[in-house]
């Protein structure tokens, strides 16, 4: 029985040996992807130095950082622009404010200048000018609709001590 015993042992020894065998190979193709040195020594001279930048870790992730620093460009681009967007914004608002008020000053100086007692005034300051207020009243023009000329309909003036109704 011993020799049975020793026979099983062997074969279990055999097959465990056969098992270490091949992990061992698969650790070993593990290390072949991982480095345990992957991000060197770490340390502050290091960084400062720029030994860091060669490290495998850091060539792995290169396009990573350089895509972050473009990120951070378009950024502080996009910044910069909505900054000088918003100035532009603020001076054109004054720029109109400024000219609304100008027009609402221009428009009640014309106002003012278009008044019938101020166009009278200017009207008496030059003598060159016919113009002058009616004494009559205005006139009724009635239209036949078989004849196409206006009928001029005059109305005698009222004298001057009768109120009009």
């Amino acid at each position: 029985m011993s020799k049975d015993k020793e026979e099983v042992l062997d074969e279990e020894l055999e097959e465990l040996e056969q098992e270490v065998g091949e992990h061992r190979e698969a650790i070993e193709a593990i290390n072949q992807y991982v480095d345990e040195d992957d991000m060197g020594e770490l340390s502050f001279k290091s960084v400062l130095g720029g030994d860091i930048l060669g490290s495998k870790f850091f060539l792995k992730q290169i396009l990573f950082v350089v895509f972050c620093v473009v990120l951070m460009l378009l950024y502080t681009a996009n910044r910069y622009s909505s900054q000088q967007d918003a100035i532009l914004i603020d001076e054109l608002r004054t720029k109109l404010q400024d000219v609304k008020y100008n027009v609402m000053t221009q428009s009640s100086e014309l106002m003012n200048f278009t008044r019938q007692s101020n166009i009278e005034k200017l009207l008496r300051q030059t003598n060159d000018s016919t113009l002058h207020n009616p004494t009559t009243p205005p006139y009724l023009i009635k239209t036949d609709g078989e004849n196409p000329e206006p009928v001029i309909i005059e109305e005698e003036p009222e004298e001057e001590g009768e109120p009009t109704v």
